[in-house]
C-alpha cells in the first residue's frame, strides 16, 4: 500500500499538509473468525471471511457506544455472516438484482447472470433469508441496479423471505441510529458542490520538503505560456 501510493504522496509534498498523506496499513488474517482487527477510542471492529471471487474478502462488525453496525462487503450468503452479524442494530449486506433482471439489464445470458447474482453475489431472496436469520433492527440492501423495474423485482424477491425493517439504499440515503430509533432520510445538497472553507488548522498544519521534477521533464515546458511569478507567501 505504501509503495503503491508513494508517487502520489510525494507529489503533494510541501504544498499540502503532511498529515493528509499519512498512510498506515494494518494487515490481518482474512480467515480470522470474528477476530478484533481494530480497537481504539471505545470502538471495536471485528472481521470474518466473505465469499467473493477469490480468497481475501471480509466482512466487518463495529461495536461502539452500545450500538452495533455490520458491513458485509461483496459476498454470497455464508455461515460466518449469519453467526457474527446476528442481532446487530444496523446491517448492510449486498443485494444484486434477480438473475433474470441482471440478464435483461446486461442483454446477456441467464447462465452468466445466475452465476454473478447467486454464486459470487447475493440475489434478493438470498438477502431476505440472511436478514431473517440475522434479525437486525434495520436491514439495508446495497450494491445493485436501481432501475424502477429491477428495484420492484428486488423488493418482491426480498419480501418472499424477509418481512422485517428494510431500506434499499441509494445515493444520498442517510440513517440516524440511536439506541431508541433508526431514522431513514435523503440528504439534500447543492447541485454545484463546492469544497468547505479553508480552516486555520489546515493553513497552519506542518508541511515539509518540496516536490520537484527532473531537468529532463522540465525541459518540456512550453515557452508559449509563462505562469505568474510565485509570491513569497
Amino acid at each position: 500500500m505504501t509503495r503503491a501510493l508513494a508517487w502520489d504522496l510525494k507529489g503533494r509534498t510541501g504544498i499540502l499538509p503532511d498529515a493528509g498523506g499519512k498512510v498506515i496499513p494494518h494487515e490481518f488474517d482474512y480467515m480470522g473468525e470474528n477476530d478484533v482487527v481494530y480497537e481504539e477510542n471505545g470502538g471495536t471492529i471485528r472481521s470474518w471471511p466473505a465469499i467473493h471471487s477469490l480468497d481475501g474478502s471480509v466482512s466487518y462488525r463495529l461495536e461502539w457506544n452500545g450500538l452495533s453496525f455490520v458491513f458485509g462487503g461483496d459476498t454470497r450468503p455464508n455461515k460466518w455472516f449469519i453467526e457474527y452479524a446476528k442481532d446487530a442494530d444496523f446491517v448492510i449486506h449486498e443485494c444484486f438484482p434477480t438473475p433474470a433482471g441482471l440478464a435483461a439489464f446486461n442483454d446477456g445470458k441467464l447462465r452468466e447472470a445466475t452465476f454473478v447474482t447467486s454464486y459470487i453475489h447475493t440475489p434478493p431472496e438470498g438477502f431476505g433469508k440472511v436478514m431473517s436469520a440475522v434479525k437486525p433492527r434495520l436491514a439495508v440492501a446495497y450494491h445493485t441496479v436501481l432501475l424502477p423495474e429491477i428495484h420492484q423485482a428486488m423488493l418482491e424477491g426480498i419480501r418472499k423471505t424477509y418481512d422485517g425493517p428494510l431500506t434499499i439504499a441509494s445515493d444520498r440515503t442517510v440513517w440516524n441510529v440511536t439506541r431508541d430509533s433508526i431514522t431513514v432520510r435523503e440528504a439534500a445538497f447543492p447541485d454545484r458542490v463546492t469544497p468547505p472553507p479553508t480552516t486555520e488548522a489546515y493553513k497552519t498544519a506542518p508541511r515539509s520538503g518540496h516536490a520537484k521534477m527532473s531537468d529532463d521533464i522540465m525541459s518540456g515546458v512550453w515557452k508559449g505560456f509563462v505562469p505568474p511569478p510565485l509570491p513569497k507567501e
